[in-house]
């Protein structure tokens, strides 16, 4: 303030005699009126809020009402997004497959949205499949889960072709399991065509499960069409387990149509797993035989920089590839003969060389094929399918 004093007193000495008093007092008269307006504005911030004079009407139509700060969701209800690509080769032909996942949380569950999505004769990426699984948990522990498959139509667009309800409900040692399949009809209702039902109890020493299949008569009656009882334990060094699964027979009734044995153990770090799985003759009506499709043996060991191999052996009394049983008896024939071997690479990449040999028609097992997958740190797949000369 003392300059701009100087500098107004400055002026008026270049004033004329008979209008410098005028002037002077014009000056002072306005330095004073700042001063003190500046003074009150001061004193005004530093006042409370509850002291502080009203603003005007007009003044506080001009300023915006306040909005609260939008909510930053908690990391653990962040969408969560995932993508894999698989490139294959198959001799000169390469193609590539995309697999997404979006999944986010909603107030009583969540929702994840799967597609697949494949280059088209155009060359862009179109969505082959779409499927949405929606998950609510109720208040008294049931969970439902809903998934609707979705495919493209004519005109490219997804719509619906299928929908599974499913509830989980579980007490004690029991759980109960509930799907229901649903198809649209010729008019576009949806119409059911499937309900299954999984009841599992027991603990990890020892577990039962029985599954039940019913699907509608032309009639409109619910039938069972599968029934299936698989009973599991702890054994020493390992587990072991059998299915038995019951179809319709050729007069109607549930009759026993395949049996899966499983078992698994551990000795001095080797892993051994055996699988024999025996089905019913359908060239016998009255009184069903069992021959054998599959017995397998595979045998894993790991050395000591990670890498794991798997040495695999099939047996069968099916014909290789096929459905219908060899013409000559005899006991089952080696249908295959299997090596993987998984090298572990850095940041969660490994790289999974299979080869394979399989009987032909000269009865005499030949190199049949040999595929090579890798996969990087991202979870992207790159594999290559070599047939055998």
């Amino acid at each position: 303030m003392p300059n701009r004093v100087e500098r107004s007193v400055a002026l008026l000495g270049v004033v004329p005699g008979g209008r410098r008093k005028a002037l002077a007092v014009i000056a002072l008269t306005a330095l004073l009126a700042g001063l003190l307006a500046a003074r009150f504005a001061v004193a005004g911030q530093n006042q409370p809020a509850s002291q502080r004079p009203a603003e005007k009407q007009g003044d506080q139509q001009a300023q915006p009402p306040s909005q609260p700060e939008a909510s930053v969701p908690a990391p653990q209800e962040a969408e969560q997004k995932t993508s894999k690509t698989y490139t294959v080769r198959n001799g000169t032909l390469t193609y590539g497959r995309t697999e997404e996942s979006d999944r986010k949380k909603t107030a009583d569950g969540e929702v994840e949205t799967q597609r697949v999505r494949m280059p088209s004769f155009s060359g862009d990426q179109r969505v082959l499949m779409e499927r949405e699984i929606r998950t609510k948990a109720l208040p008294d522990g049931t969970i439902e889960k809903e998934y609707v498959l979705k495919n493209p139509d004519g005109s490219n667009r997804l719509v619906p072709t299928e929908i599974i309800r499913e509830k989980i409900r579980k007490s004690g040692d029991t759980t109960t399991i509930s799907r229901e399949t649903l198809k649209p009809d010729y008019e576009g209702h949806w119409t059911p065509t499937r309900k299954e039902q999984v009841t599992e109890n027991g603990t990890k020493e020892k577990t039962e499960s029985v599954k039940v299949v019913r699907e509608p008569t032309a009639s409109g009656d619910w039938r069972v069409t599968d029934r299936e009882v698989t009973r599991a334990k702890a054994v020493p060094g390992g587990t072991e387990s059998r299915s038995l699964r019951q179809t319709p027979d050729a007069y109607g009734r549930l009759s026993d149509y395949e049996v899966r044995q499983e078992r698994t153990s551990t000795v001095a770090g080797q892993q051994t797993r055996e699988v024999t799985v025996t089905r019913r003759d359908f060239q016998d009506t009255d009184h069903p035989k069992f021959f054998l499709v599959e017995h397998t043996v595979s045998r894993e060991e790991k050395s000591a920089d990670g890498t794991a191999t798997t040495k695999s052996t099939t047996e069968s009394d099916l014909l290789n590839g096929g459905v219908a049983r060899g013409a000559t008896p005899g006991p089952p024939r080696v249908v295959e003969q299997k090596v993987e071997v998984v090298t572990p690479g850095k940041d969660g990449a490994s790289r999974q060389v299979t080869t394979v040999e399989e009987r032909g028609a000269d009865r005499q097992l030949r190199p049949s094929y040999e595929v090579i997958q890798e996969t990087d740190r991202d979870g992207h797949v790159r594999q290559i399918f070599m047939p055998s000369r």
